[in-house]
């Protein structure tokens, strides 16, 4: 029977990135070594691959990309999002953990997955890396890209390692053999990964770095993907390796990536994330060629400009209420002052507030925002006012040495959600109604982390390896191995970096009062802030074995999901199971 992948996966010939490059799958290795030049173009042929929307199935749908793809995944099954209801977007469907097996975000991002692993076996087993500098250069690069693709396909479409290493994993392909099709364990595909970010490493050290451009793979990216996946695997002699991983890469970091970050340059970054030194590897898009679709980015569902004749975005994709929450125990926090905003012409009504707080829908399904404006405050520092013909207080706590605002009413349904029963509430600033901010069932508030490059609202060049992220692995190993005051310098330098420091600095004398049990959980926190919509949440929790809670306002339903709970492992490809006898499906239940 003919199976997906051992198809003829062709990389078509065409101008794209402005590199025109060679069918990697037309030239047989023989002729590759004669030629060893076609080596770049092949390549660069591949780094192309993440965001083009080849054909697929007979069409060509300017959605269909790799990259956004992947940010979807992995993001909207978190607890950083509040989608704002039904959509035609497959996304939906993971975002509910209501998965079928034959939506396009999941048949092309497996399919084109290993079309590009086709792509770096072919140029691996045809580069000779003793040729040159770039030659081994290049094989390095391959290697990154192989190992880089086999760690996204795992990350979604198996269990988490932290489960176990016996699941099935996913189908590894490191050589040209395509004689068998089966699933390897979840352990066999983190030890190829590892395997061959070694042999990144190892070509690229002694290649030839080809560009300042952060878009080409370096030595230092898979070193920095290398200790993301040691922290995935989190046995201790490997949050030891990703310890020293980390250490080596910082202290060869630039310089300005340890200092502070002004909010105006935080705003800049989505501009042109590939030439920034907080960038360590990304996808540079080229604005118009690689701008499919002002609709069908990443940064489209999460903003949206409100101004015609364009209108352009969705702007679907809200903030949880829980993180600005995070953000609200900081006011001099940068990051939150650069991404956080509503749509451009929203007009904020003189300083008066609004109340936001979680109340069931009428169905009974999930929860919306309800809210109320006109607040009468206190003596005592609380809030009154009414809702639907009913007087309600928010009243203020203490927790974790921050004031959170309660109801002595539970709107949601669930007795066990909130403090003692009692929900939330979220006193936000009061935006004129007329300009549509607020929607009958949520409060729309923005996120421009994607947004800017070329003066598109909706386009950046999305970033899959930082440093801020290196400096948080170094601190959540750190933590897990109980090196407490060494994660928390790493945690303060992140806070550091956005202008959050002096009193609010954590020590392994304060944390506890400040509400924290664990210094894992401060670092936790502080990940949960630097990375927000990064896709990084869902991974975080669920490698240290911590459940997502789900229950706050969006259109999802409330629930809290177990770390093993197999929803967590995505459907494979229809086309795969169709195609290959005796091929092995995720259970979900």
């Amino acid at each position: 029977m003919k199976k997906i992948f051992a198809l003829g996966i062709a990389i078509l010939a065409f101008a794209a990135c402005n590199m025109d490059f060679y069918s990697s799958d037309s030239m047989t290795s023989a002729q590759l070594k004669d030629n060893p030049s076609s080596a770049v173009y092949t390549t660069d042929g591949i780094y192309a691959l993440f965001n083009d929307n080849q054909e697929y199935k007979g069409a060509t749908d300017g959605g269909n990309m790799y990259i956004r793809h992947l940010f979807q995944l992995s993001e909207s099954r978190g607890d950083n999002i509040c989608i704002s209801g039904h959509s035609t977007d497959p996304f939906l469907g993971p975002y509910r953990y209501e998965d079928v097996d034959n939506t396009k975000n999941k048949t092309y991002i497996w399919w084109m997955g290993y079309k590009i692993i086709y792509a770096a076996n072919s140029n691996i087993a045809s580069i000779d890396p003793n040729s040159s500098a770039l030659s081994s250069h290049l094989m390095g690069e391959n290697y990154f890209l192989r190992a880089l693709v086999h760690f996204n396909l795992v990350s979604l479409f198996a269990m988490p390692y932290s489960c176990g290493r016996d699941n099935p994993g996913i189908v590894i392909r490191r050589s040209m053999d395509y004689s068998k099709t089966e699933r390897a364990t979840v352990g066999e595909c983190y030890d190829g990964i590892v395997e061959d970010l070694k042999e990144a490493i190892k070509y690229m050290d002694k290649g030839q770095k080809r560009s300042s451009d952060a878009s080409y793979a370096t030595a230092t990216a898979a070193r920095a993907l290398l200790s993301r996946v040691y922290l995935n695997m989190g046995e201790e002699d490997n949050l030891k390796a990703c310890v020293d991983l980390c250490d080596e890469l910082i202290g060869k970091a630039p310089a300005s990536v340890k200092g502070e970050y002004s909010v105006e340059t935080l705003q800049d970054y989505p501009k042109h994330t590939w030439d920034s030194p907080e960038t360590i590897w990304c996808i540079h898009l080229v604005y118009p060629s690689d701008l499919s679709s002002t609709e069908a980015t990443i940064g489209a569902m999460y903003y949206k400009d409100g101004i015609e004749p364009n209108n352009i975005g969705w702007g679907e994709w809200y903030w949880n209420d829980e993180l600005i929450e995070l953000f609200n125990r900081y006011p001099e926090d940068r990051r939150f002052k650069a991404y956080f905003t509503y749509e451009p012409q929203a007009i904020l009504n003189n300083g008066l507030k609004m109340v936001c707080f979680p109340e069931t829908d009428v169905n009974g399904d999930f929860c919306v925002t309800a809210y109320a404006k006109g607040l009468t405050p206190k003596a005592d520092g609380s809030y009154s006012f009414s809702y639907e013909g009913k007087n309600y207080t928010a009243t203020p706590e203490l927790v974790n040495g921050y004031t959170r605002y309660y109801l002595n009413d539970n709107l949601t349904g669930d007795p066990t959600f909130g403090r003692n029963g009692k929900s939330p509430a979220y006193i936000r600033d009061d935006v004129d109604e007329e300009n549509g901010i607020r929607s009958s069932l949520y409060v729309r508030y923005y996120n421009t982390k994607f947004s800017g490059q070329d003066e598109q609202p909706t386009f950046t060049s999305p970033v899959m390896l930082r440093w801020g992220e290196v400096f948080l692995n170094r601190a959540e190993a750190n933590a897990r191995l109980h090196n407490d005051a060494a994660a928390l310098d790493d945690v303060n330098l992140i806070r550091h970096r956005a202008g959050v420091k002096g009193d609010a600095d954590f020590s392994t004398a304060n944390y506890k009062d400040r509400g924290y049990s664990d210094v894992l959980d401060v670092v936790l926190d502080e990940r949960r802030m630097e990375l927000c919509f990064e896709g990084d949440r869902l991974f975080s929790l669920t490698r240290n074995k911590k459940d997502i809670d789900r229950r706050y306002v969006g259109y999802h339903p409330w629930e809290v999901i177990k770390y093993n709970d197999p929803r967590l492992a995505l459907l494979i490809s229809i086309d795969e199971i169709n195609a290959t006898d005796g091929f092995e499906q995720n259970k979900q239940h």
